[in-house]
């Protein structure tokens, strides 16, 4: 038996025992026990290490239940880590929340032209406006502010009264790492399974529609609340020094930079280990702005790629805009580039959105993007991007 058919095991054995729970946890360990020994004679175990885990859980969670005060249960598996934890499945993080999905999902496959391909969504931006009706055979995740729509609209979630309405998925209170959250599961009219996880107080929610049980159940237990993602990303925009002013001559004006030296530090390392890329909130997205939408990391030949793009980059940044709407804020920016390096990590920041500071920024000097550039930057994120700037090609 493995550690996760023994995890589904109690989950299972819990929710045939409510009555029980409410009566006392006496009775309900008891069942627990009897099940697994029941299962246990039925399958055969290999070796020790599952026998030890199954006592681990069993023993994990009757104290739970038996103690004088009763604890709002959490919204995923202790475990869940560890059973996603596998090649084939893949984190993804955006709003201070990270999912795994199955490794072979696409990514923002959703909304206008939507195809039926399996896909996570998350750090959606620009799109195109359509209708385009969702397959019934649609396979979908996402992390938003707010559970998803699609099929699961259809469903009123409460009666004007403001009782859960007959057709609503059933919901129940949970935790997600301590943070209280409301998670509801359930089937749709058209056969999938659906569910959701609201963390209200972090203004983030996951919401699944799958063709199969256990691949949502997986998907929601794996969500957790993070303050710097699997890539290395802070979900709130950090505050990162911006290079001095350039020099003047005597009249004032800037001395331009000049191209890379013989001898003279590069940009970015030029041969990074990997490039975080976090991407935040661009100009005039509200309140929210600070949040990370999303992430992405190259290693191999794409980071050693990108690295000497940034490496060519021109010196000297891009121009501010003019007009009196201009409002320069030094301390925001677009995106950050983690480059890790055989000496450390050099944090670099992009602004391509605002009016002023446009360009790279390592921290000492500035260098400026083209479209090609940006486009190089930002595709692995799987999102649009919009900016007010026309840069060069």
């Amino acid at each position: 038996m493995s550690r996760y058919d023994v995890e589904t095991l109690v989950r299972d054995t819990f929710l045939s025992h409510e009555a029980e729970a409410e009566e006392g946890g006496a009775d309900l360990a008891g069942a627990v026990r009897a099940r697994v020994a029941r299962r246990r004679r039925r399958v055969r175990v290999a070796g020790t290490g599952a026998v030890a885990v199954a006592v681990l859980v069993t023993v994990g969670v009757v104290p739970a239940l038996t103690s004088d005060r009763p604890a709002r249960p959490p919204a995923v598996d202790v475990a869940a880590e560890d059973r996603a934890a596998t090649a084939d499945w893949r984190w993804e993080s955006s709003l201070g929340a990270e999912i795994r999905v199955p490794a072979h999902w696409t990514v923002n496959d959703s909304g206008c032209g939507m195809t039926g391909a399996p896909s996570v969504v998350r750090g959606v931006d620009a799109q195109f406006s359509c209708f385009t009706p969702e397959p019934a055979h649609k396979e979908l995740a996402e992390i938003g502010e707010r559970p998803g729509g699609g099929p699961l609209t259809e469903l009123p979630a409460r009666e004007p009264s403001g009782r859960p309405s007959a057709g609503a998925l059933p919901e129940r209170a949970v935790d997600v790492g301590g943070v209280p959250a409301v998670r509801a599961e359930g089937r749709l009219p058209d056969g999938r399974y659906a569910g959701t996880i609201t963390v209200s107080a972090r203004q983030v929610a996951v919401t699944v529609r799958t063709r199969d049980e256990a691949t949502t159940r997986r998907i929601l237990d794996s969500l957790r609340l993070v303050e710097t993602d699997h890539v290395g990303c802070a979900t709130r925009r950090p505050f990162v020094a911006s290079a001095p002013p350039p020099e003047q001559d005597r009249s004032g004006a800037p001395v331009p930079e000049v191209a890379m030296l013989p001898g003279r530090t590069p940009f970015v390392p030029a041969d990074p280990s990997s490039i975080a890329i976090c991407a935040y909130g661009e100009e005039g997205a509200g309140v929210h702005s600070d949040r990370l939408r999303t992430s992405a990391r190259l290693t191999g030949s794409d980071a050693a790629a990108l690295a000497s793009a940034l490496n060519r980059a021109r010196p000297g940044g891009n121009p501010d805009l003019a007009g009196n709407d201009c409002r320069p804020d030094p301390a925001r920016y677009d995106a950050l580039l983690l480059v890790r390096g055989p000496d450390g990590e050099t944090p670099v920041r992009v602004t391509y959105s605002g009016c002023s500071e446009l360009g790279l920024d390592n921290g000492v000097r500035r260098a400026a993007v083209t479209m090609t550039l940006l486009a190089q930057m930002m595709r692995p994120l799987k999102t649009g991007y919009s900016m007010r700037a026309k840069f060069p090609d």
